[in-house]
């Protein structure tokens, strides 16, 4: 269980600091360069044809492809064994960007994310909603900058934090992606069932809330807190998660804050980039940038 700094002033919301500035400017992204392809094959699409899709795009811009991982049956490669490359090349999930970006932590090279995964939040955020061979034609006057990040502990978020027994509601999500209609309305039963046990405190904030969405922004961090107490509210929660974003449920209240203090007492139940994380209370989440640089083409 990771710990995180512990609280140290009151809470409030309203109160919006300056976010400090990038460790560097954004620039002009390098060529590609030698390139090390980190591609999940366990995401559903992220499959052979994709894949050699990616890598014919990479040569075609002028890459070597020099080595290539599997991830996560290998690991993904750290600032040592990438000294001889000049671009990470990450095709996966958010959690799978995520997973890489921590192993390469303190390399100097240049990070491009490639959508291999289902909701692709940090790729959307670099690329829009360009293909992957458009994102590597586009690289030749792209741009490389730092990312707005969350930070707890030794924890880092890309793209959105989930804190609460609403977790519980992600394996419905994943299973409706896998279409395992049966495994679905098992997820929806549980989540329905504990899904208003109990609840996380939000410092600043009144009473408990089975959900917290956290999403980091140049700004400071955007926050959303679930407060629903019936079955109606759950499934509006339920639904929007399924078909897109919580955040558009009745029961959902949304600001924007310089950092935000969860929890008293008892572990908390986090998705970070959709990968689990229990966190030892008290919790202070707080924006900052990435350690690395990633290629921009948007």
């Amino acid at each position: 269980m990771g710990n995180c700094r512990a609280l140290t002033a009151p809470f409030v919301p309203a109160m919006l600091a300056a976010m400090t500035p990038a460790p560097h400017p954004p620039e002009p992204a390098r060529p590609l360069g030698r390139v090390w392809l980190v591609a999940n094959r366990a995401s559903r699409s992220t499959d052979d044809t994709a894949i050699a899709e990616l890598e014919a795009a990479l040569q075609a811009a002028g890459a070597t492809i020099s080595r290539n991982s599997n991830f996560p049956a290998e690991p993904a490669p750290d600032a040592a064994a990438l000294a001889d490359v000049d671009t990470l090349v990450v095709m996966g999930g958010d959690g799978t960007i995520n997973s890489a970006s921590a192993a390469a932590h303190g390399w100097q090279g240049q990070v491009l994310a490639i959508p291999g995964g289902t909701m692709n939040l940090l790729p959307r955020a670099l690329h829009g909603d360009a293909a992957p061979a458009a994102i590597v034609a586009a690289t030749a006057g792209a741009q490389l900058v730092h990312v707005p990040v969350i930070r707890c502990g030794d924890h880092t978020s890309f793209c959105r934090i989930i804190i609460g027994p609403l977790t519980r509601w992600a394996w419905a999500r994943e299973n409706a992606r896998r279409g395992r209609a049966w495994r679905v309305f098992q997820a929806i039963i549980l989540g329905l069932a504990r899904g208003f046990i109990g609840g996380v405190r939000v410092a600043g904030q009144a009473g408990r809330h089975p959900g917290v969405l956290v999403m980091p922004t140049p700004q400071g961090l955007d926050v959303a807190l679930f407060s629903g107490k019936s079955i109606a509210a759950a499934m509006d929660v339920a639904v929007n998660w399924l078909v897109g974003d919580w955040r558009d449920a009745a029961s959902v209240t949304a600001f924007t804050a310089p950092e935000l203090g969860v929890g008293r007492r008892r572990t908390l139940r986090c998705l970070f980039d959709g990968e689990a994380r229990r966190i030892d209370p008290p919790a202070l989440f707080v924006p900052g940038w990435s350690d690395l640089r990633y290629i921009k083409t948007t």
